[in-house]
């Protein structure tokens, strides 16, 4: 027998993101799908017809019961051998009659979908460490620059050709020489001691109320960018160092954005399991994975971990660092992953993740396109006008109006 699983239990938040899932695996699926739940935990029903009922440790919260459910997966279901089973998290949607090929793709012990980030990136998600929030907050002021520069009064269009022609003269005249010095003291003299509305440099026309650049036909160019970025600076301290091209705030922190990362995660499970785990080792997600007999040791031990884990303060609640410990001990780090096309991780920040309506999805912002069996929306699930969500949608309209 071969079967789908999905585990939820506890907000209608989870209970209604799996009975939306279920729709579109019961329109795909060739096989059976079942779900783990606890329903004493549940706040809303579960709208299937092959649920399997697990009581759950009453001192977990519910987030704990559901992680207890799915690394205990393998104590739930029958795993005669000839039995397989491909885990499904609730936020993963089937788009297509493929997901069912995936039994073919099982490899001995077991076989994960790989992640979209590396171990050091993954860190600051499972470390009660504050790197991520950290990152947030720079993040965040960093917004403060962009919404500055993001008013219409800089979105003029821009001749691209004449503003590098713009650039490269100032490049001249601030090489060393007689002839660029006199340049230079032409053009000082003309942009600060002259009392007039405008003036030429070159070919170009400076505009002092604005502080813009214009050709001598009156076509936009650009805007003094030291200026405005002198005026942000007054108003929120926020500064942009040009030697490096990096916006620091008053504290003089990079507020560039960056990705969250950190090597807490990595110390911590050298310290503890004596796993010593690369930064840029790229880790399995634990939303898909295929699981028979030959895997119970795996799962027990990935259970065993996960469950010691809820009571140390220094981790999050979840399992996939201790997926990471598991594979590594096991000696399956290197072993084959997934297709992406068996989960395709959708980032709503990320716009090389998207979908077009004549294109089809993509992962690198169209250099390619591919077509990917499950959608594994792991945030902002409901999104309108995300490409992502927006293709769900129609997929309702088209195929499962019925359902």
């Amino acid at each position: 027998m071969k079967a789908f699983v999905f585990v939820v239990c506890g907000s209608r938040e989870h209970v209604d993101t799996l009975n939306y899932s279920l729709r579109f695996i019961r329109h795909f699926s060739r096989y059976p799908i079942v779900v783990l739940t606890d329903p004493k935990r549940n706040e809303v029903p579960i709208v299937h017809n092959t649920i399997i009922e697990v009581e759950t440790p009453e001192h977990f919260d519910h987030h704990q019961a559901s992680i207890y459910l799915k690394t205990g997966i393998h104590k739930f279901l029958d795993m005669a051998p000839g039995n397989m089973y491909c885990y499904l998290d609730s936020d993963i949607v089937a788009i297509s009659p493929e997901i069912n090929s995936i039994f073919d793709y099982f490899a001995e012990p077991i076989i994960f979908a790989p992640d979209h980030c590396l171990f050091d990136e993954f860190s600051p998600h499972a470390m009660n460490c504050g790197c991520l929030a950290d990152t947030i907050r720079r993040n965040n002021q960093y917004k403060e620059v962009d919404a500055f520069f993001a008013q219409e009064f800089f979105k003029k269009p821009c001749n691209e050709e004449k503003k590098q022609e713009l650039d490269s003269l100032f490049a001249t005249m601030n090489k060393p020489g007689i002839t660029n010095t006199l340049y230079r003291f032409i053009y000082a003299f003309k942009r600060y001691l002259l009392p007039f509305a405008s003036f030429r440099f070159g070919s170009f026309v400076f505009r002092r109320n604005t502080r813009m650049w214009f050709t001598a036909q009156g076509e936009y160019v650009g805007f003094d960018f030291k200026y405005y970025a002198r005026q942000l600076r007054r108003t929120t301290g926020l500064h942009f160092d040009a030697g490096t091209a990096t916006w620091f705030n008053s504290a003089g922190e990079n507020i560039m954005p960056r990705v969250a990362q950190c090597d807490h995660l990595r110390k911590y499970c050298l310290e503890k399991y004596n796993c010593s785990i690369p930064a840029d080792w790229n880790h399995c997600n634990g939303g898909v994975f295929l699981f028979n007999h030959r895997s119970i040791d795996f799962l027990d031990y990935w259970h065993r971990l996960t469950l010691e884990e809820f009571a140390d303060p220094r981790t999050k609640t979840r399992d996939q660092a201790t997926l990471a410990v598991s594979m590594w001990k096991f000696g399956l780090q290197h072993t084959a992953r997934l297709k992406k096309e068996f989960n395709f991780i959708t980032e709503y920040d990320n716009t090389n993740t998207a979908w077009h309506p004549d294109k089809g999805f993509t992962y690198n912002g169209f250099n390619t396109v591919f077509t990917p069996y499950f959608l594994h929306i792991y945030h902002e699930w409901g999104h309108k006008g995300w490409s992502i969500w927006d293709y769900v949608e129609e997929l309702v309209k088209e195929k499962l109006m019925k359902l």
